[in-house]
This record gives structure tokens, sequence and C-alpha cells, in this order.
């Protein structure tokens, strides 16, 4: 069903974006309080024009924690060809579209949110975000944040799988 707020925003522009849960082998997830909104979030951005989804995600790990973190997920090398150029990306853990009620430029970001594992409990100085750290699932209560990020999160702590593959991404 197609509602009037959908119609009024049909035309609006779409901008992909790469954000990654962080996660090390203590059960802790990477966040950082956003600026502008004051809620907690894990880090990302947009793409830019040279890069690929996957090379964002951990560019703006780094740039905004201060953390070299390494991709986590499913990539099907059985579909890569040197010869034709085709190499085979990170599968995204969930893929959102978010509207974004920039006053001047309201638009969409088609985020695709990857995981990520790293051994790090800390993060080194040295980086765009002043608020970051490593929570463990009883802090979050704590922390404001939105109620589908935290649907979100309380799902990965759940998911002993994902759990499983950053201890076996950390090694």
């Amino acid at each position: 069903m197609i509602t009037d707020r959908a119609m009024q925003r049909a035309g609006l522009e779409r901008h992909f974006t790469a954000s990654a849960f962080v996660l090390n082998p203590h059960h802790e997830v990477l966040l950082l309080r956003h600026r502008k909104l004051g809620v907690w979030l894990y880090p990302g951005g947009h793409v830019e024009r040279h890069e690929t989804p996957d090379e964002a995600a951990l560019r703006e790990v780094r740039e905004e924690t201060g953390i070299h973190a390494r991709l986590l997920g499913e990539r099907d090398i059985a579909l890569e060809d040197e010869e034709a150029d085709v190499s085979a990306l990170h599968r995204p853990y969930r893929v959102l579209c978010e509207y974004i009620a920039d006053p001047k430029t309201p638009h969409y970001h088609l985020d695709l949110i990857y995981l990520c594992a790293t051994p790090e409990r800390r993060c080194p100085p040295g980086r765009e975000a002043v608020e970051v750290g490593f929570f463990p699932r009883e802090r979050l209560e704590q922390l404001p944040m939105f109620a589908n990020f935290r649907r979100m999160l309380e799902r990965l702590y759940d998911d002993d799988v994902v759990w499983q593959a950053v201890q076996q991404g950390v090694r």
C-alpha cells in the first residue's frame, strides 16, 4: 500500500551509505554518539565514488573510531574473475532505507550494514568521534538510541553464529 508520505517522498535522492557493527571477542559492540542526533549508532557514512561499500565501511570505522577492523560475512569468491576484473564483495548483515530529514535537502540513505571483528577493547586517540566505545549488552539500556537500532542490536547480541564468527575473525 502506497501512503501519502511515500508519494510525497518518492522523488527524493537516494545516497548509498555503508555502516558497520564492529564486534570484539568480549561480546562488546563499538558505538559512537552521533554529534547532530545525540543518539548512539554504529560508525558509517557515504560510499564515495571511487570505493566499494566494503571499502567505505572499513574507512568509516577507521576514520571515526581509529579502529582497524576486519569484515565478516559471506563473500562468494567462486564468482570472481580476475581476467574480466570481477571481484566478490561481502554480503551486508542488513540493508535499510532511512529517511534523512535534512531541512535543506531531505533524502534517503540506502544503508549497507556490515559486520566486522576486532581484537580491540579501546579506541585509540586521533579519531573523528568524540564519544566512542565498546559496550556490552548490559550497558545498552543507558544509551539513547533509535528504537529500530536498539532492536537490531538486541538481535545481534542474541545471534550465537555472529559471535562465533567474531571469535574466528580475530584469530
